[in-house]
């Protein structure tokens, strides 16, 4: 029965499967898929996006919800941690951020030092007799 089957040959192209998911963009205007983090525009940021991946593709597509591609990036290996973040999304975010002096240089101060020391008592208060 097997031998009398007439199987037509597999076609040359793989079958076009897209992965198609909502997600939510976080404060900092990433989205998480497979493991790895990938920067969208910052006026989307803690909104829902559309995440589109192509099986056998090597990129990912950031979408609206109503469809408008708003980010493409390069996919990276499932599960590294690796940001991905567009260039120029990136020069947006860093001329958006406010351009103060450097901040104060920290220093670790031992507790003994002499101006961390307790205050004197106050000379008009009693002080109660320990027992």
């Amino acid at each position: 029965m097997f031998a009398a089957e007439r199987l037509r040959p597999l076609p040359p192209v793989v079958f076009p499967v897209s992965v198609t998911e909502e997600r939510t963009a976080t404060r900092q205007a990433l989205i998480d898929w497979r493991g790895n983090p990938y920067s969208v525009p910052p006026e989307l940021a803690a909104t829902r996006v559309v995440v589109q991946q192509r099986l056998g593709a090597s990129r990912i597509d950031i979408a609206t919800r109503s469809g408008s591609v708003i980010a493409r990036h390069r996919l990276a290996e499932p599960g590294l941690g690796v940001t991905a973040r567009d260039t120029a999304l990136e020069a947006v975010a860093m001329a958006s951020t406010p351009s103060g002096g450097p901040h104060r240089r920290k220093e670790r101060i031992h507790p003994a030092a002499p101006h961390c020391a307790r205050p004197p008592p106050s000379p008009g208060l009693p002080r109660s007799p320990r027992p």
